[in-house]
């Protein structure tokens, strides 16, 4: 990879990490879990990034959501599940239409994210199962999905037809 591809990368990383930070601000309350736009930046950043990149974004989003909102057992599971996701949605968006792996990607939020922040929740004894843990997120995750859904899927679309270069690169 060239030098130029790789600072390109790194200052994408940058701005959709803070970009990130900076949409999981706009959120809704639940008991268990915060529903925002945060993930919205990851998945816009895996359809046309490698999935190294992706991943960086999400722990960058976890990283700096819970140092803002000094909820680190659910934050930094949450970037590393939203993460996952992003490598997961790099990788479809090379093999299929990069708004169905948007999608996609987002759906499988209730694996990689809520799998991560249960197994935290589980390990520090917050909870007493994983399941327990998992049912207890559904409410919150289904919001967030939904929302980061529509409007990855709308700002994909979008990007796609004002710079369809983009979409051309690893």
């Amino acid at each position: 990879m060239s030098r130029d591809r790789r600072s390109f990368i790194l200052i994408y990383v940058a701005v959709f990490g803070a970009l990130s930070i900076v949409l999981s601000s706009i959120r809704v309350s639940f008991p268990l879990g915060n529903p925002n736009l945060g993930s919205t930046p990851v998945s816009i950043a895996a359809s046309a990034s490698p999935g190294l990149a992706a991943f960086a974004v999400g722990i960058i989003k976890g990283v700096g959501v819970s140092l803002w909102t000094g909820q680190a057992l659910i934050e930094i599971p949450a970037g590393i599940g939203d993460g996952l996701m992003g490598v997961f949605t790099s990788w479809l968006s090379r093999r299929i239409n990069p708004v169905l792996a948007v999608a996609a990607g987002q759906i499988s939020r209730y694996l990689f994210t809520s799998g991560m922040i249960a197994v935290s929740l589980t390990l520090s004894k917050s909870y007493p199962g994983f399941l327990e843990a998992w049912a207890a997120m559904i409410p919150a995750i289904t919001a967030s999905v939904v929302a980061n859904l529509l409007l990855s899927a709308a700002a994909v679309a979008g990007l796609r037809r004002l710079y369809p270069s983009a979409f051309k690169v690893i």
